[in-house]
């Protein structure tokens, strides 16, 4: 089911459609809160970007995330799991695109919040943050010269992300092995921020 993960009532439609198919709560193991925006190509820096791609970049990074995962708590059985898709962006300076990286950082706290709430019922919090991954999400990015070429160089392992790169690190996260790994940023990025 689709839906606008920054407002409220697009949330609760979600999981009214979620106990509709799945029963009574609790009725969800786990949680990955993946919907997220970038500048898609805008000016995302402190010189020029602008107010309006600012708020809904907040809105869906941020706000996105903390509406559903409330929404989420209580349907969510004791051992679950939550898995946060952060960015390296949330650690490193990117005076081009402050206000996504602000929108990173805000949802790694969001991470450490929900980690300590919910680690009683055997519910695990992470946040997997990927470096530059080859998807439609920096499309435009990926459209000027040598930006394919930069990301490998700058990343120790020499390439850029794959989605199944960042599946894999949430996989991980999910099984039931991983059950002692909660409050913590898995770095899905070859090495780049080392």
């Amino acid at each position: 089911m689709q839906g606008d993960v920054a407002d409220s009532a697009s949330v609760a439609e979600i999981f009214a459609f979620c106990d509709e198919k799945f029963g009574a709560a609790p009725n969800l193991d786990i949680l990955i809160n993946n919907a997220g925006i970038g500048s898609d190509g805008q000016d995302a820096s402190l010189k020029s970007g602008s107010e309006e791609l600012f708020d809904r970049m907040m809105a869906v990074n941020v706000k996105g995330p903390y509406l559903v995962t409330q929404a989420a708590l209580p349907r969510l059985r004791d051992n679950g799991r939550i898995v946060n898709i952060g960015s390296i962006s949330g650690k490193v300076a990117q005076h081009f695109a402050a206000g996504y990286a602000m929108t990173k950082r805000a949802l790694q706290s969001l991470t450490f919040s929900t980690a300590t709430q919910v680690a009683r019922r055997g519910i695990t919090c992470n946040l997997v943050a990927p470096g530059a991954v080859a998807t439609d999400f920096i499309a435009k990015l990926r459209e000027r010269p040598g930006f394919d070429e930069s990301n490998a160089n700058a990343t120790p392992m020499g390439r850029m992300g794959q989605p199944d790169d960042i599946a894999g690190a949430v996989l991980m996260l999910c099984r039931e092995e991983a059950r002692w790994v909660t409050g913590n940023i898995i770095e899905a990025a070859g090495g780049l921020a080392i």
